[in-house]
């Protein structure tokens, strides 16, 4: 039986301050990636994220945090290579300046957060090569002071619309994938808003379960359709 996708989303101190010394629980495969990490910043939120990881896995499966270890492929999902229980479940894992998101589930999906406080950013510029047509009438659609959030629902979806095939951000392509509001019974992908931050987990058609285990209760939720679209010519 398809379990519910375990969803955990936290601050990165928050993560540091619980997880103790790295070297007593990141595996091998692990230290030796952060060793060759130089930005501060994105030592944390390494560090943060595979914490969080465990702490998913643990809620979810049991041991302890040191019982887990996981791969630490470069521009891949971690995947669990031992631990106290045979697990096959696919992880996410996605990061924004403080915040920090994990995803483990039964099928793939993709994660992805993105802060409301980072740079500011030319969105109208960015709605005309990112959004669609259809997308981009939604968009006008909003109150002028909702664009800037409501532009960032669209790029995190199509971000973890591209996870969950294990592709690679590339912003040319993004006009390519179209995302639309959907009833629940037809969508294949969930988006949360919080004050601080939106956050989208995508599966790749809608018989992917986005129930998850830990509701996000602060977080007001929406249902999409994500998709290819068959033509990606300009102004459509």
């Amino acid at each position: 039986m398809t379990q519910p996708a375990s969803l955990w989303c936290g601050g990165v101190g928050e993560q540091l301050r619980a997880a103790g010394p790295p070297q007593d629980w990141l595996c091998t495969a692990e230290q030796e990636r952060l060793a060759r990490v130089s930005s501060p910043r994105r030592r944390e939120q390494f560090i943060a994220g595979r914490w969080l990881a465990r702490q998913t896995l643990v809620a979810s499966h049991g041991g302890s945090p040191a019982d887990w270890e996981l791969s630490a492929t470069p521009d891949a999902p971690p995947r669990v290579t031992s631990g106290p229980i045979i697990c096959a479940r696919t992880i996410g894992l996605t990061h924004s300046g403080n915040t920090v998101a994990c995803v483990i589930s039964d099928h793939p999906l993709g994660i992805d957060v993105e802060r409301h406080d980072r740079r500011k950013l030319d969105v109208a510029r960015l709605a005309e090569v990112v959004l669609s047509g259809a997308e981009r009438v939604f968009w006008l659609d909003l109150p002028t002071d909702m664009r800037d959030s409501g532009f960032l629902g669209w790029w995190t979806l199509k971000e973890a619309w591209l996870k969950a095939q294990g592709r690679t951000l590339n912003p040319a392509t993004l006009r390519g994938i179209e995302a639309l509001p959907s009833d629940r019974a037809e969508a294949n992908a969930r988006l949360w808003r919080e004050d601080d931050f939106t956050l989208a987990l995508v599966g790749l058609d809608a018989a992917a379960p986005l129930d998850v285990a830990r509701p996000m209760p602060r977080c007001q939720t929406q249902w999409w359709t994500v998709r290819e679209r068959r033509s990606s010519s300009p102004g459509s």
